[in-house]
């Protein structure tokens, strides 16, 4: 959890690091949580979304008239579902990570109340964790993957992030689509053959900004 604790720190220095540049009524700082729908973007391994969730610490500030600026860091807990090779039965995993963003909010109506939102995200992400049951259990379509060693992912990928926000000063709903540019996957198969794979998740929820 340190890379995580340094990240919260970090956050906090740039929120105090910015809020003399915006009014204090629009520079706000909120706490939101997100239902999240992990997607593995990948012809060598099937799988199926599963919700998850994510909790955020977000500062939202105005920039101009026509945009909002949101600086946000999170931590969720990812769950996917992946078919067995050769029987297509489901196997349960889940991902630990965190993602800081920086979002430029766009109003097409000059008010708070509805923002188009666009911009990039620093992901670190854990490994797919399976219950010890399914150690010995492989996945993958044409060839098949041991499992303890499709676990296996890159640490840090930079994500796309878009959606939108709406409600008020003080309580927003969000929805935005992440998109890990890089491979997440960094096993192989029985074969001996690199794993490719982009993730991707959509989240849905909520922001309260004090």
């Amino acid at each position: 959890m340190k890379p995580y604790l340094v990240l919260i720190i970090a956050f906090l220095a740039l929120n105090q690091s910015n809020a003399q540049r915006f009014s204090s009524k629009i520079n706000r700082l909120g706490l939101g949580a997100d239902a999240t729908f992990l997607q593995l973007d990948s012809d060598q391994v099937a799988s199926q979304t599963q919700v998850g969730y994510s909790g955020y610490f977000d500062t939202r500030g105005e920039f101009n008239r026509f945009f909002d600026v949101v600086y946000s860091i999170g931590i969720f807990n990812h769950n996917i579902d992946f078919e067995e090779f050769g029987t297509g039965q489901t196997i349960s995993s889940s991902m630990l990570g965190a993602e800081v963003k920086l979002l430029a909010a766009f109003r097409p109506f000059q008010t708070e109340y509805f923002t188009l939102e666009a911009g990039p995200a620093l992901m670190l992400n854990g490994e797919f964790k399976f219950d010890d049951v399914d150690s010995s259990r492989l996945v993958g379509t044409d060839v098949p993957v041991i499992l303890e060693e499709f676990e296996k992912t890159n640490p840090i990928n930079l994500n796309g992030v878009v959606g939108f926000s709406a409600g008020t000063n003080g309580i927003r709903l969000t929805a935005h689509y992440h998109y890990a540019f890089f491979d997440a996957l960094d096993s192989v198969d029985t074969l001996g053959n690199e794993l490719e794979g982009n993730l991707g998740y959509l989240s849905a929820g909520v922001r309260v900004y004090f």
